[in-house]
């Protein structure tokens, strides 16, 4: 399967120079089928690592992709990863079903979203490293830290489930590597007031937009406006989950018509599986019509 170059909203830096380019290449069989088995009892973070691992061909000069090499990349890229992904897979356009966030309204609202739309331009001023300052109580904070990777995902995923709070707390602490105040003396992340966590995530959040996609929608019914995040690891799996049974039914038949072991039809992409399957539609109802 030829890969496809794509534009990464970060990159990677290496060799002196940043690296936004990519090559990527569909699924094929074989990955839905290790979605739909050992992938299905992974953690998002740890399923996202695995799948990219497996499709990510290139990565700017790097000679190989591995999945420590994944893991370096930014939330926003390899979101930026999954949805290329998802385009050269099933296609640009998502349908989703949204309930409204008036409780006492609770309308289902049919969205169909276009993956072009959701991918954000390349980020005009990316760095390895960021400082701010915050000043909060009369303290002042000088703050250096790094955008959050998918290996910080991966740390937070023991915690998440019990502590949301906590691991967005050890996701801040993992990114954060020197903190100054004023008076000279060195603070540990952990020490820093929420006020001032608060913002220093927000400032992360805003240095990274492609990590988190919101939709802003208005109920047709109520007239409500709110933004919904939209997760598109979730999204992303959930189709294929639902498309397992499918999948096997495609092999049976190309094997069962055409000869062709399992291991040959999984190496195919669901394109070109369907193409086959097609073709073979055509020539059965033609073979049924004379």
């Amino acid at each position: 399967m030829d890969a496809v170059e794509v534009t990464l909203p970060r990159g990677i830096f290496a060799e002196g120079q940043w690296h936004r380019t990519a090559w990527l290449r569909p699924l094929s069989g074989r990955d839905e089928a290790f979605l739909g088995e050992a992938g299905r009892v992974l953690a998002p973070a740890l399923r996202t690592t695995a799948l990219l691992s497996r499709c990510v061909q290139r990565l700017g000069p790097l000679p190989h992709v591995t999945p420590e090499s994944v893991r370096a990349l930014t939330i926003g890229d390899r979101e930026a990863l999954l949805l290329s992904l998802r385009r050269l897979t099933l296609g640009d356009t998502l349908s989703c079903v949204v309930v409204c966030a008036n409780q006492q309204c609770g309308e289902k609202m049919d969205v169909d979203l276009a993956v072009r739309e959701l991918l954000i331009a390349p980020y005009p001023q990316a760095q390895e490293r960021y400082e701010m300052t915050i000043a909060d109580n009369g303290t002042t904070y000088n703050v250096r830290f790094r955008l959050p990777t998918g290996a910080d995902q991966e740390a937070a995923v023991s915690v998440i489930l019990d502590d949301p709070a906590g691991a967005t707390a050890l996701l801040l602490q993992r990114c954060v590597e020197r903190v100054a105040v004023e008076n000279g003396d060195e603070r540990l992340a952990m020490a820093l007031p929420s006020s001032v966590a608060r913002v220093l995530s927000q400032r992360m959040a805003d240095l990274d937009p492609q990590a988190e996609l919101l939709l802003n929608l208005t109920c047709p019914s109520c007239g409500t406006a709110s933004s919904v995040p939209f997760d598109t690891a979730d999204y992303f799996f959930r189709e294929l989950s639902g498309r397992q049974q499918d999948l096997y039914r495609e092999v049976h038949l190309l094997a069962f018509h055409y000869h062709w072991s399992e291991a040959e039809i999984m190496t195919m992409t669901g394109a070109k599986r369907r193409l086959y399957l097609g073709l073979l539609s055509e020539a059965l109802n033609g073979a049924k019509g004379r």
